[in-house]
């Protein structure tokens, strides 16, 4: 992890966590999509996030 386009990996990570929960993420969104685009350990992380909750949707343990 590390610091990609002023924004570090837990930032992104918390901001990213938000946006799935649909709350504010309090991050400036085109900051975390640059971060993103240049970070494959959060692009992974995000991907394993939106896999987990398809599986929550599919067996009816999701929001």
């Amino acid at each position: 992890m590390g610091d990609h386009g002023r924004v570090m990996c837990e930032e992104c990570r918390t901001a990213l966590s938000a946006e799935i929960d649909g709350e504010a993420t309090g991050r400036d969104a085109r900051a975390v999509r640059r971060h993103l685009s240049e970070c494959a350990g959060c692009a992974r992380w995000l991907d394993a996030c939106w896999a987990l909750e398809g599986l929550l949707d599919a067996t009816g343990g999701g929001r």
